[in-house]
């Protein structure tokens, strides 16, 4: 897989785009982001059209979908750069038929890797080209290095559940509070997850125990904690707009899926997702 890279005088962003995944960002030449040396085999996937599990296939008026956990984001393989230098590039994908037995909507992906003197920006563009509402969720799953010496802290204490059945929602009822996060701080025996609705907006900050960077994700309303086991050397801090399937919730329908996003004919909408050292 070709690497392509970014970088300033202090910051290098490396990445595959066909299949697009950031795979490493460096600051001073410290890695933050984790590089597969557990069971989970990624490093930055996106998730799209769908955020999480589905209790089962999703339909559109009817029609039955066949869009998977996460969805297919990590399928895209006809990206196109329209812009490269060395601190930005552009990538752009406009979707023709090949996921449409998945989701029937046309639309367009557009992304924007920029780096700044001490941040690097990350934005992704949709752009409905349908002849109809669409509807989508849209979110990152990075996972950063977390060792001993990590510490992960919320700008404000939030409400969190852990109440999930096979990936599925059990209970939005949010009863578990987290404002500081260590090695062995929380519990995620079992791939455990924590997650929260009512996402407070703050910065999320990081200190691996090499680098200390924020998170700003104000434009995703939903946030989910997750690590592979006690053990190992990664957190996934994931601001979503979306959640997966709660059960209490029997409609397939996609419009009808809780904290679904949807986009008049035409419209576009940008996420920005930013990290600043």
């Amino acid at each position: 897989m070709n690497m392509n890279k970014i970088f300033n005088d202090d910051i290098e962003v490396e990445f595959s785009i066909n299949p697009f995944e950031i795979n490493s960002i460096k600051k001073s030449g410290n890695e933050i982001i984790y590089q597969k040396t557990s069971a989970w085999k990624k490093t930055w996937p996106i998730l799209f059209p769908v955020c999480g599990n589905l209790k089962e296939n999703l339909t559109h008026n009817g029609l039955d979908l066949k869009i998977k956990r996460h969805g297919f984001f990590k399928d895209i393989s006809r990206w196109e750069i329209v812009d490269k230098k060395n601190e930005r590039i552009v990538l752009n994908y406009k979707s023709e038929k090949e996921f449409y037995d998945l989701y029937p909507f046309k639309f367009e992906l557009e992304i924007e890797l920029k780096l700044l003197e001490d941040e690097f920006l990350f934005t992704i563009k949709v752009i409905n080209l349908e002849n109809e509402v669409m509807y989508f969720s849209l979110g990152h799953h990075p996972g950063f290095l977390f060792n001993e010496n990590s510490k992960l802290k919320l700008e404000k204490e939030d409400l969190f559940t852990d109440k999930f059945e096979e990936g599925l929602v059990s209970d939005l009822a949010k009863d578990i509070k987290i404002k500081e996060i260590t090695f062995y701080g929380l519990d995620f025996y079992n791939s455990k997850s924590y997650m929260t609705d009512e996402y407070n907006l703050g910065k999320i900050k990081v200190n691996n125990g090499n680098v200390q960077f924020d998170i700003v994700a104000k434009d995703f309303k939903d946030l989910v904690i997750w690590r592979e086991s006690n053990d190992c050397d990664f957190i996934c801090v994931e601001n979503w707009n979306g959640i997966p399937d709660v059960i209490s919730n029997n409609s397939r329908e996609i419009k009808d899926k809780n904290k679904i996003l949807s986009l008049n004919i035409g419209e576009q909408k940008e996420f920005l997702y930013k990290i600043k050292f």
